[in-house]
């Protein structure tokens, strides 16, 4: 049977082992959590790059769109005064054709022919 101070030297013994186990234990997490922190760091860091460069790119994009809308802008213009002016051709142009038609029905009529109808 064990006595009293037996039991004493098995649980000092049994702490001694449990605490190196617990400081061998607790190097490894803290080397563990070390090299996670880094790695996560290192992906943040890459993460940045990354989102920086799509900003970028969205800089570019909201250029070349606003670019293509003043072109489209312009030529809307140019597209009003090209109508403005057809309008105002034909406009003419059909004046001077019944002008031209009342002449001709009266040069008809002056020399005789059958006016068609």
């Amino acid at each position: 049977m064990l006595t009293k101070n037996d039991l004493d030297q098995i649980r000092k013994v049994i702490r001694q082992e449990v605490k190196v186990e617990v400081k061998d234990s607790t190097h490894t997490l803290e080397s563990q959590i070390r090299l996670s922190r880094m790695q996560l760091q290192a992906n943040m860091g890459e993460l940045d790059d990354r989102i920086k460069n799509v900003e970028i790119r969205q800089e570019d994009t909201v250029n070349i769109v606003n670019n293509i809308q003043k072109g489209i802008d312009g030529l809307s213009k140019k597209v009003s005064k090209i109508q403005k002016t057809q309008g105002s051709m034909l406009d003419m142009l059909d004046g001077e054709q019944m002008q031209q038609r009342k002449r001709i029905v009266r040069l008809e009529q002056h020399v005789g022919l059958q006016i068609p109808e």
